[in-house]
């Protein structure tokens, strides 16, 4: 293409110029997400410009890299924004019990969990069986049982069976639905993969465990025993 002030405005230096303007504006955006869309079309119009007019592997090449990463951070900004969207009653949870996580680290706790039901009487967990689930009770409460006798109750907001989960050794006592109950349940090695993975969401959920096994223990002090 000559290097012409005409050729400014043929087709190819057309989308030369749309190529930079759309960059300007990238770069003047103070949205990260819009910031990303922008340059992918940038470097879109960059690629077509560099190897249909100008015929420049180096160019081309660079446009494409530049492309290719910007989709990549505008694909991940997406996720973590889908991430990040909670419910009310999962942004309730996560201020009462969760507040040492970060909002996408909650996330990625409960989407390794599930919701479940019991009906009174149900165990949740029998005393000398590993732990294999971590539960936490949002509604209804669980009486626990050391040896058939009863010690104490869980109510909303506690777990079940921290201590087996904290020390990776058997079930202490039986625990089973007092009433209707609904739980999250979270499977303990998956949850262990988590905390392996993020040293953040292993730090926030050691306080949130912590700080309902202190809060049962001044609950219950005059059995001597929690769960």
């Amino acid at each position: 293409m000559d290097l012409t002030l005409d050729s400014a405005f043929t087709g190819g230096g057309l989308v030369g110029n749309l190529s930079y303007l759309l960059l300007i504006a990238s770069m003047a955006m103070r949205n990260i997400l819009w910031l990303r869309i922008l340059a992918i079309f940038s470097g879109i119009f960059g690629v077509a410009y560099d190897a249909i007019w100008l015929h420049d592997p180096v160019g081309t090449f660079w446009e494409s890299s530049f492309t290719l990463v910007n989709l990549f951070q505008w694909a991940w900004l997406t996720y973590e924004n889908r991430m990040k969207q909670l419910t009310p009653e999962e942004i309730s949870l996560r201020e009462r019990v969760f507040p040492a996580l970060s909002v996408l680290d909650f996330r990625r706790l409960l989407d390794c969990g599930r919701s479940d039901d019991f009906r009174p009487g149900d165990a949740l967990v029998l005393q000398g069986d590993p732990v294999r689930e971590l539960f936490l009770i949002l509604d209804g409460d669980a009486e626990i049982r050391n040896d058939g006798h009863p010690v104490s109750r869980c109510v909303p907001g506690d777990f079940v069976d921290e201590i087996g989960f904290f020390k990776e050794m058997p079930a202490s006592a039986t625990v089973a639905a007092g009433s209707s109950l609904r739980c999250m349940v979270f499977p303990v090695e998956a949850v262990r993969q988590l905390m392996a993975r993020s040293h953040t969401l292993e730090r926030g959920l050691n306080v949130a465990l912590g700080s309902n096994l202190a809060t049962k223990l001044i609950r219950n002090n005059e059995t001597g025993f929690a769960v």
